[in-house]
């Protein structure tokens, strides 16, 4: 039998965090990964961490307090969270920043214009709180580079070099300077971050192992966790764990049989690595835990170019800023919009789940992107350029009732929508929906579109429809865990020895996604605190 101090199973952000801080505190520690590649979730994602009352937005000027943040976390949370949970997660992710940047070699910078999600509510702010990093040579990790999960794209760019340029305008991209990093094996944003964390627990003595799921949960005659069985190399080993176990593998967005009985929604378009099926959530469950905010996700409207793969799976990717460009709409198949277009993709998530229990159907699946010539001479959608022919999956008309019937949209319905819409968009206006009005959604907006960066009429066709799916990020549901991480049982008390963290844990944030970079946030935060709280306590044996 392998002996360590601490098992950490899964290797995104918040496994990696720690790891990371195990080691630095001294424990021996090894890192278990299901799929052949390093990085999870993290990887594909924009790699910002929100950070209330960050010292680098402080550095710069700017003003915040964790007072404001826990009064904004109070209502983008609904009253469903534990406070103790909130205040812990304040409390701790700037100390864990602070350890992170040392033994990383991070260098982070905050973005002053992301707004925060719901920038209306108390206590948020309009920018300061989301801070991102550069870029990552990968060269950095020897042997292990090409263990490192490559991103959705591949192209090494920082968040706020995306923000600069236009994420769908990527004609206007520097591509000379992209190339040249690609050579010198440069990535950036969510794999950046990874490589990061992944070169700073090698250099602490961190064990890596890619390809070896964990399978079982060892539990002593006290229910108390004291280690794993995996399959490493090839071989079922048990691996015992001194100190204990952290759960970091990721939600269950691609176990279709766990999403149908928890989420309660058509979720079935996933952004995240195809790996993430539930495995700690299902070992959680058979060691006894309880488990909380099962219904929930960091939900978002997703699109899907034909052929498009990752890992072998149809590859869905979110429309963070495609909604809410000018000279598109989102309408259902009654031809009506719903629903702010620009707003954060976690809200206008949960309206694409809306059931309509008159008619007994999801009333909003399907939808669609309607957008005109003007918009496809001026945007990238998913995989296809402005300059690039019109696929097969877009479906396009000379009128805009030739694609109502070629999508099945209701064509009157349509008609009425667009001449509604484009009479107030005429004026930049959105009395309905009142897209535009917020921090957010002008953040999201064409600053070159003037005089409103989200509205204006649609024009001349011809005319594009883009089938926009119910898709998450990840799941945010599973065991609950108190303010250390440590796992509650579902009978009561605590499971010594299991912890957990990030997807593979009930969300701190409960039904809510309080701005870029709170997914990462809250699991390298818990990551953290699961193995200040290990390091603490004595070994098992």
């Amino acid at each position: 039998m392998q002996t360590t101090d601490v098992v950490v199973v899964g290797s995104g952000a918040s496994g990696l965090t720690a790891a990371l801080v195990a080691a630095a505190e001294g424990l021996r520690v090894t890192v278990l990964e299901k799929a052949p590649v390093f990085g999870g979730t993290s990887v594909v994602s924009g790699g910002s961490i929100w950070a209330p009352a960050n010292r680098w937005f402080a550095a710069e000027g700017g003003k915040d307090s964790l007072d404001d943040a826990l009064v904004y976390l109070k209502e983008i949370t609904l009253g469903r969270v534990d406070e103790s949970l909130l205040t812990a997660f304040l409390d701790a992710v700037n100390p864990m920043l602070d350890l992170v940047a040392g033994h990383a070699g991070i260098e982070f910078e905050a973005n002053h214009e992301h707004p925060d999600y719901q920038p209306g509510l108390p206590g948020a702010l309009p920018g300061g709180r989301t801070i991102q990093q550069g870029l990552f040579d990968t060269t950095l990790l020897g042997d292990l580079k090409p263990k490192l999960r490559a991103a959705h794209s591949g192209v090494p760019v920082k968040r706020l070099e995306v923000d600069e340029w236009g994420q769908d305008t990527i004609d206007r991209w520097d591509w000379a300077l992209i190339a040249d990093r690609v050579s010198k094996g440069m990535v950036g944003m969510g794999a950046a971050l990874v490589g990061s964390l992944l070169h700073g627990c090698l250099k602490l003595g961190v064990d890596v192992h890619a390809d070896s799921p964990v399978t079982e949960l060892v539990q002593d005659g006290t229910g108390r966790v004291t280690g794993v069985v995996a399959t490493v190399d090839g071989e079922t080993v048990t691996i015992a764990a001194t100190r204990g176990v952290v759960l970091a593998s990721g939600g269950f967005e691609w176990n279709r049989e766990l999403v149908d009985q928890f989420l309660g929604k058509p979720m079935h378009h996933p952004a995240s690595p195809p790996s993430n099926t539930g495995d700690g959530l299902l070992m959680a469950m058979a060691a006894g835990a309880r488990l909380g905010n099962m219904s929930e996700a960091w939900w978002t409207p997703t699109v899907h170019a034909k052929g498009d793969t990752y890992d072998g799976e149809p590859l869905y990717r979110p429309t963070s800023s495609l909604r809410a460009l000018p000279g598109g709409i989102m309408v259902d198949r009654d031809g009506r919009r719903f629903v702010d277009e620009a707003m954060n993709y976690n809200d206008l998530g949960k309206a694409l789940g809306t059931f309509d229990p008159g008619h007994y159907r999801y009333a909003h699946q399907p939808c669609w992107l309607i957008f005109d010539q003007r918009f496809r001479d001026s945007y990238s959608v998913a995989t296809v350029t402005p300059d690039a022919p019109t696929p097969a999956w877009m479906p396009t008309a000379d009128t805009l009732d030739e694609l109502a019937v070629l999508v099945g949209i209701d064509r009157q319905g349509l008609a009425a929508q667009i001449a509604e819409y484009n009479e107030h968009a005429a004026a930049g206006a959105d009395p309905v929906f009142h897209r535009g009005e917020s921090a957010y959604d002008a953040y999201r907006g064409d600053a070159r579109v003037t005089p409103h960066r989200n509205v204006r009429p649609l024009g001349d066709g011809p005319y594009y429809a883009v089938e926009i799916h119910l898709g998450a990020l990840g799941t945010k549901g599973g065991p609950v865990t108190d303010a250390t991480g440590n796992v509650q049982r579902a009978l009561g008390g605590a499971i010594p020895g299991l912890y957990a963290c990030g997807n593979a844990a009930a969300s701190a944030f409960g039904p809510g996604y309080p701005g870029a970079g709170a997914t990462l946030a809250a699991g390298m935060t818990f990551g953290y605190l699961s193995a200040r709280a290990l390091a603490s306590t004595g070994s098992a044996s």
